[in-house]
């Protein structure tokens, strides 16, 4: 399960039950990452599924999404652009040699 390592505590901090709701990407098995996402929520921020735990991978340091504090419509935006960026292709090509 990866959650809340991609915005800093600051962030956090001042996000949570604010006005304009920021966004946490959430990365694990379906049924895990559903009950991340109702603490997520109740903790005032819009939980945004990403995938199994291996997508964790693009909230790592060197993505776009690594520090993004965003609300939901941008955060599912940086995902989705992730397999484009020079990381995500990097993943992609380390991932097809294994």
């Amino acid at each position: 399960m990866k959650a809340f390592n991609h915005m800093g505590y600051h962030d956090l901090d001042e996000g949570a039950h604010a006005a304009h709701r920021k966004a946490i990407a959430v990365a694990g098995e379906q049924a895990d990452a559903e009950e991340v996402a109702r603490i997520v929520d109740a903790l005032g921020f819009d939980p945004v599924l990403a995938g199994p735990l291996a997508e964790g991978k693009r909230l790592e340091p060197g993505t776009e999404l690594f520090g993004a504090n965003v609300d939901a419509e941008e955060l599912r935006a940086m995902l989705a652009r992730y397999p484009e960026t020079v990381r995500g292709q990097e993943v992609a090509r380390a991932r097809a040699a294994a």
